[in-house]
């Protein structure tokens, strides 16, 4: 597909790099800058969730980051002396588990080898100096090694971080609150073999402490280091006090190996009311940041992103108008608002070292823990596939009750999932039996549909009726006669089993044309 358009993405982190490469797989010409004059070496982010596998698989195969990381089996609770309760991820996917640990610098890496095979080079060491949206762009000042250029571009992407540049040029207030308590990062190897397959989570009295295994003996520990003053400096901690604090915690003697980072950091929680100011759109860290508690910060900003591109694109290509781009703000605000919050009852249940909390935590936490819809909720809620949009712009009617929904992991036909037919950038259509008279290019002709470029997949056997190739995915919907299925780009379901009619009114609205 021939490039067009022109959007500038302001950071080169997960989320601006995942922004550019869905940008770049569906014709939109992509520049890339960054203030930083190399990437990152830190791990910082460490946790890849399931629904943030199945968004990226289009553009890049989940075993791209299962190959480079530690697929996680569950997770344990354990004090000093015991282990007070496992929960095991099921094994419900051939293509994508529940979650894994990488450290970020190796899925930044992914990223940019990615959006490097697209043609896109990074610009690193420019800073943005302005940028004013207008009707029919923004006209940046951006500072590099030569100077001070002044360009201009279709839209503009703010994906530089919790400090944005971008959002402080808009003026944008960033309204919520610091968490005033130290914490304190280490990544290291550990001398000792210990079960590396699951997120271990340490109460003690003196505090919670957190051990994620990277695999080959490699490990973060998070631990909570108590309450600080507000104006407290920061000060990064030295392998004794780990090693120290990990002896009291854990009640055992465990040898750190190599470190690779320590670090002393605090948590703030905060929203941007709105993430699109004209043609200029915030994602990821610049238009929220929260708790890592629940690994949950890159997952929700990487599928920003996502949400983001495949609109811009639609809009660059004319197939849609502008309104299009408000709806991204209308999906992905309450989603990260919801992780905001939920993040931050985690941290402070984590935080409260009340003597009926700690009991709390070592009795009735465990056994709640016991109950499978429990761990159920507890699992959809971390692997992230509890997302949706349902009653959302793009998913308002009541009657049909898979809309705005993420699109089931199953397979259809030869594919192993049909996320596999999402490598496609295009919008999905699956015909299951025979729904229309003629061609797929019969009712792409129409109006509602000319210029929407989709690919269509029929599975309807010589009866009509639905073929068994789409048995799984017609299951999976309670869809029992034939019938149409429309899924957006990002993997979340458009109508289901949609008469045409009710399929073309849905993409004549999407296109707000």
């Amino acid at each position: 597909m021939a490039a067009h358009g022109s959007v500038l993405v302001c950071g080169a982190g997960p989320t601006g790099l995942t922004a550019a490469i869905e940008l770049m797989r569906r014709g939109v010409d992509v520049e890339v800058i960054d203030v930083a004059s190399e990437p990152t070496t830190l791990s910082k982010a460490a946790a890849v969730w399931r629904r943030t596998l199945e968004v990226l698989h289009g553009a890049v195969p989940a075993e791209s980051f299962i190959r480079r990381g530690r697929v996680l089996q569950g997770i344990r609770l354990e004090s000093s002396d015991q282990v007070l309760r496992e929960v095991e991820f099921p094994e419900v996917s051939s293509v994508f588990p529940h979650g894994l640990l990488l450290p970020q610098c190796d899925t930044e890496q992914i990223l940019r080898s990615r959006l490097e095979g697209l043609g896109v080079s990074i610009h690193r060491g420019c800073r943005l100096r302005s940028a004013r949206s207008e009707d029919d762009g923004v006209t940046t000042e951006i500072e590099t090694t030569d100077g001070v250029e002044t360009r201009r571009f279709e839209w503009l992407i703010g994906a530089d971080g919790a400090h944005s540049t971008v959002r402080h040029l808009l003026g944008v207030a960033f309204p919520g609150e610091a968490v005033h308590r130290r914490w304190l990062l280490a990544d290291f190897d550990l001398e000792e073999p210990e079960p590396d397959d699951k997120i271990r989570t340490v109460l003690a009295d003196e505090g919670m402490l957190a051990f994620f295994p990277y695999g080959g003996g490699r490990w973060r520990v998070v631990i909570d280091g108590g309450p600080v003053e507000p104006n407290a400096p920061r000060c990064d901690p030295d392998r004794a006090e780990i090693e120290e604090i990990l002896r009291r915690r854990t009640n055992r003697s465990l040898t750190m190996g190599r470190t690779h980072w320590l670090a002393d950091f605090r948590v703030s929680e905060r929203q941007v009311e709105r993430y699109r100011h004209g043609r200029i759109l915030l994602a990821g860290d610049a238009a929220h940041v929260h708790s890592p508690a629940g690994g949950q910060g890159m997952n929700t900003s990487i599928q920003d992103a996502i949400n983001l591109a495949w609109k811009i694109a639609l809009v660059v290509h004319g197939a849609s108008s502008e309104s299009l781009l408000d709806t991204y703000d209308l999906e992905r605000h309450p989603v990260a608002a919801g992780v905001l919050r939920d993040s931050g009852r985690m941290l402070r249940f984590a935080m409260n070292q009340g003597r009926f909390m700690r009991a709390m935590k070592r009795h009735v936490l465990p056994a709640m823990l016991g109950f499978g819809s429990v761990q159920r909720h507890a699992i959809r809620g971390l692997s992230e596939i509890g997302v949706h949009y349902h009653g959302g712009p793009l998913a308002s009617t009541t009657k049909d009750r898979w809309i705005g929904r993420r699109c089931p992991d199953v397979p259809f036909g030869n594919a192993k999932t049909i996320y596999d037919l999402l490598r496609d950038p295009r919008p999905c259509v699956l015909e299951l039996g025979a729904v229309i008279d003629g061609p797929p290019a019969v009712v792409l002709d129409q109006p509602a549909w000319r210029g929407f470029d989709v690919q269509w997949h029929r599975a309807a056997d010589g009866t009509g009726a639905i073929a068994d190739e789409a048995s799984e995915i017609a299951g999976a919907l309670g869809i029992t006669r034939p019938s149409l299925v429309v899924i957006r780009p990002d993997g979340y379901l458009g109508p289901t089993g949609a008469s045409l009619d009710v399929a073309s009114a849905w993409v004549d609205s999407l296109r707000g044309l």
